[in-house]
């Protein structure tokens, strides 16, 4: 039995770490308005929700849902902003005790990981070993049953409040409620029991760590598997032994159904390394070689080609173009994309000067960025390669193409930018 840890809320709901939760639920958001809201009147939200969660009176607040669809289709839940204060001071005092309990090869939102540490880990592996078997958890979040993760967490915490305290955050969302039979021989022992986290919050990410620590204990101490690596609700056993692997992967799959939990059917596979290791976003070979997954390529060119069209039409920032773009370019210098990444900026549209000029023009004439044909008397003709560049409107003025021509070369310098400045190849 682990040690269980006492005395805790009083550490949650001091002054000292709600402030500090505060500040570090405020990083990135101030410009938005609910944390502008809290950081106005900082002292009396963060005394308010002292005294309530001192006195027991505190209740989350109403989630706001919404919809993702990349990289696929998510519920998303955005707990009220004062609400996150509550889930950063909580996290804050459980993640040293827990941290330590999970195994090094556990990734995802952890200090000091992430998905570039978990790649660099599965490149070693994908080195080592032959035989790979791929494992997801099929829809994992919808499907985390409250009593189970609350008997993980009571474990290792011996404090009601604190525990009434996760309760209430815990049982503030369901994605659903199932129908268990506590005896199998009583037809009418049936409990209905809730299930599902709220994609969004912080502690659904720290409790879908605990959930599946128990996993990761059973494949590394009973299954004696050393290669593996999980990353949320994506995993990876290594072998050489493919036999032996296929065995293996039968008994994880029966040890996830007591969490009350299901393998993703057509995510279960097994592979050799030499046809490459798909995790966190990038394909990884024996010899070295990383490549940015397909779809993930896809994805972003189609978002690239939409927020260039944003900036066409003057709906964006070029700036905020730069920073995304550059986000990007720093994720896949984990991989060999130098080549890919010229493919994708290089012929990247970013003039704006027709599509401005639509807007600007007035109906009757015809407009071509040469500045003969701006005379009357060149209109409506065909050049000496039989072109026409007559599209229903005529330039305002000579000093508006001016104008477009200028704002156009300086989106094409940024674009270049993009391309030219200084990388580093994945290794």
């Amino acid at each position: 039995m682990p040690k269980r840890h006492k005395n805790l809320f009083e550490k949650v709901v001091s002054i000292e770490n709600l402030f500090r939760s505060a500040h570090k639920a405020m990083l990135g958001k101030r410009g938005k308005a609910p944390a502008a809201r809290c950081f106005v009147d900082l002292e009396r939200t963060v005394i308010n929700l002292h005294q309530q969660l001192s006195d027991g009176t505190w209740r989350p607040g109403p989630y706001h849902y919404f919809m993702i669809y990349e990289p696929k289709e998510r519920e998303v839940a955005a707990a009220v902003f004062r609400d996150r204060i509550v889930h950063h001071a909580i996290v804050k005092i459980l993640e040293p005790i827990f941290d330590k309990q999970f195994i090094s090869d556990s990734y995802a939102c952890r200090v000091g990981k992430g998905n570039h540490a978990c790649l660099h880990r599965t490149m070693e592996f994908t080195k080592r070993y032959k035989y790979c078997l791929k494992c997801d958890i099929q829809k994992y979040f919808p499907h985390i049953d409250h009593k189970i993760l609350r008997s993980l967490i009571e474990r290792h915490i011996k404090d009601d409040r604190l525990m009434s305290l996760i309760d209430l955050i815990i049982g503030s969302h369901a994605d659903n409620v199932s129908q268990v039979w506590e005896k199998d021989d009583d037809l009418f022992s049936v409990t209905e029991r809730p299930r599902g986290l709220p994609i969004g919050n912080l502690t659904s990410q720290f409790f879908a760590n605990i959930y599946l620590h128990s996993l990761d204990y059973f494949v590394k101490h009973d299954l004696r598997v050393k290669g593996y690596i999980r990353y949320v609700d994506d995993f990876l056993l290594f072998g050489d032994d493919r036999a032996l692997l296929k065995n293996q992967g039968r008994q994880v799959r029966e040890y996830v159904k007591t969490l009350r939990l299901n393998l993703h059917p057509d995510k279960f596979r097994m592979m050799a390394t030499n046809n490459g290791v798909d995790m966190v976003g990038f394909v990884q070979f024996p010899n070295g070689r990383i490549r940015v997954r397909d779809k993930n390529v896809r994805l972003f060119s189609r978002r690239l080609d939409r927020q260039a069209w944003l900036v066409r039409r003057g709906y964006m920032d070029i700036e905020d173009l730069r920073t995304r773009a550059k986000c990007w370019i720093a994720h896949s210098k984990n991989a060999q994309t130098r080549g890919l990444r010229r493919d994708i900026f290089k012929p990247l549209n970013l003039s704006g000067y027709q599509d401005n000029i639509v807007f600007l023009g007035i109906r009757g004439g015809s407009f071509n960025n040469n500045a003969n044909n701006l005379a009357s008397e060149e209109r409506n003709y065909n050049n000496a390669n039989d072109e026409n560049y007559n599209i229903g409107f005529r330039v305002v003025s000579l000093q508006t193409e001016k104008t477009f021509n200028l704002h156009r070369s300086e989106l094409q310098r940024n674009v270049c930018s993009f391309v030219a400045e200084p990388h580093r190849e994945g290794t």
